[in-house]
């Protein structure tokens, strides 16, 4: 009995230390992004229609990185969460569509 609650310890500590350079490696990579969203308004190297769309798409991937990581959705139990999650955003895209036709 002691010999597989040591086993299971080391398991359990083995899984935390992926899960926390996990958390590192997603905290760099939305740094960076975030630099690299700056770098490219302050350069002005693109125009500004390729500039917005360039800066969803790093926006996206954001929301991924925040959502998956460090939301933890991407761990079991949570269908229910993330379900109702992207209810929200398939409600919020087709408010936004209907209230810019409304307007135009």
């Amino acid at each position: 009995m002691n010999e597989s609650h040591k086993q299971l310890e080391l398991e359990v500590k083995a899984e935390s230390k992926r899960e926390y350079q996990l958390q590192l490696i997603s905290f760099a990579m939305m740094i960076l992004l975030t630099f690299v969203a700056f770098g490219a308004v302050y350069a002005e190297l693109m125009p500004v229609w390729a500039a917005g769309g360039f800066l969803i798409i790093l926006a996206v991937i954001q929301v991924f990185l925040q959502l998956y990581i460090f939301m933890h959705m991407n761990n079991r139990g949570n269908t229910w969460i993330v379900g109702m999650m992207w209810l929200g955003i398939f409600v919020a895209i087709i408010t936004v569509a209907a209230l810019r036709l409304l307007i135009w």
